[in-house]
């Protein structure tokens, strides 16, 4: 019968002969970084997609002058995953305060896209929305500033749209705005909107500012 300690040993042997076994517990070096990577590719440590972000990363930190070199491939990919995490954190806290600003303003005024259309504006092409507006208080609005987001039905964001409606609302009064942005061919963005009913659109309206006429603004 082995001992506690005879154990303890073999247990250990096994968990080092595993790391050392373990292609992701290599550190990288751009001399063997191709032999590194096929190695983990074969040893299923990793999925596709995590290689991908390791390779993109490595290959965005030599163009950013930053040293990897002596960082394991699992210390890197943990420092991915790092910023992946805050970026989505801050991406929902962004949101929840857009959410939190849109409630607030939903009190004075409500904004909406009524409509979009691809056109021509001095032989230029061109996207044409209208932007209805409705002053829900029994103040006067002297300016309002904004924008309209364009997402897709899943929610992400296609494109963003910078709104100023500088011209008096009156109270309870209603009033629609046109508004020409530039239609940009090389865009990804521009070529998916024209494609879009606004049916197939989520648009969500984000206030910055509105400015009464006695001077107050809205909290």
């Amino acid at each position: 019968m082995k001992s506690p300690f005879s154990i303890l040993i073999l247990v250990s042997l096994a968990m080092l002969f595993a790391s050392c076994n373990n292609p992701m517990s290599r550190n990288y070096s751009p001399s063997t970084y191709m032999d590194d990577i096929n190695a983990i590719r074969e040893s299923d440590k990793a999925s596709y997609g995590d290689i991908e972000l390791i390779t993109r990363y490595i290959t965005l930190s030599k163009i950013a002058g930053n040293d990897l070199e002596g960082k394991s491939y699992k210390e890197i990919l943990e420092r991915i995953k790092d910023i992946q995490k805050a970026n989505t954190d801050q991406s929902d806290q962004v949101s929840l305060q857009k959410g939190a600003a849109r409630e607030r303003a939903a009190a004075y005024l409500s904004v909406t896209l009524s409509g979009k259309v691809f056109s021509k504006v001095n032989n230029k092409d061109c996207f044409i929305y209208t932007v209805s507006f409705q002053n829900t208080t029994t103040k006067n609005i002297r300016m309002v500033v904004g924008s309209i987001s364009l997402n897709d039905l899943l929610d992400r964001e296609i494109k963003n749209i910078s709104i100023v409606l500088d011209e008096p609302l009156k109270a309870m009064a209603a009033v629609k705005k046109t508004y020409t942005v530039g239609y940009n061919s090389n865009s990804e963005a521009d070529k998916s909107i024209r494609l879009k009913e606004l049916v197939d659109l989520r648009i969500l309206w984000n206030p910055e500012k509105i400015i009464f006429e006695d001077g107050t603004i809205a909290d």
